[in-house]
């Protein structure tokens, strides 16, 4: 049986996904304005890659601090649907929206290309759990 807390969480953490998406949207505008213009392609999208890292990093922190995920169990499901989440808004908007192929959709995958994008999702899976465990090691009366 779910919680009032374990619900309070979900609440929180899964429209805590849409301050993720923005973060991404602006640095992808970013990306396409500025840093591709002076580095090229591949430097730009690598760049704005650990950007994103970076600024994904520091909201989670951010949203931790302000809703802590009480146990390790809750913060894998959070990193689990905001993966489910992003790889569908990803590939959804990708074809339905800019009618791009799925071999130009996966190219951002391939790191054999120097394409580094596959951290993001594989952060963002991991975040919500490495945040928690962080703070909880800070401040015992968070952990799970």
């Amino acid at each position: 049986m779910e919680t009032n807390e374990a619900r309070t969480v979900w609440r929180t953490w899964i429209p805590g996904w849409f301050g993720m998406l923005v973060l991404a949207l602006v640095n992808g505008t970013f990306r396409a304005v500025v840093t591709q213009p002076l580095l090229g392609e591949t430097a730009a999208r690598a760049l704005a890659t650990v950007i994103l890292l970076a600024t994904l990093t520091g909201y989670v922190w951010w949203l931790h601090r302000r809703r802590p995920i009480p146990t390790e169990r809750q913060a894998w499901g959070i990193g689990l649907a905001w993966v489910a989440m992003t790889l569908t808004f990803e590939f959804a908007w990708g074809r339905l929206v800019e009618g791009l192929s799925w071999a130009t959709m996966l190219a951002d995958y391939d790191v054999t290309a120097s394409r580094i994008w596959l951290l993001v999702p594989i952060w963002t899976a991991l975040a919500p759990v490495v945040v928690h465990r962080v703070q909880a090691a800070h401040h015992p009366t968070h952990a799970g």
